[in-house]
């Protein structure tokens, strides 16, 4: 390959885009149109989400529930 890159493949690129689009911010409905998906569904199963970025989610609603708790 000439990049230099033998076990990638433009797949595993796409992986990559929809997962880095969501940590940035970005909703599916806009990853699926830069990606060229049609359904939402079809870019849900591209956008795999890292273990940190999750477990900060859950952190944040954590602490806004405990907060409003009192």
């Amino acid at each position: 390959m000439r990049a230099g890159l033998d076990d990638v493949r433009i797949h595993d690129l796409r992986h990559s885009f929809a997962s880095g689009g969501l940590l940035v911010g970005e909703g599916l409905p806009m990853i699926g149109k830069l990606l060229g998906h049609t359904q939402v569904q079809t870019t849900a199963r591209y956008a795999h989400l890292a273990n940190d970025p999750v477990k900060a989610a859950a952190n944040r609603i954590a602490s806004r529930i405990a907060k409003i708790s009192g």
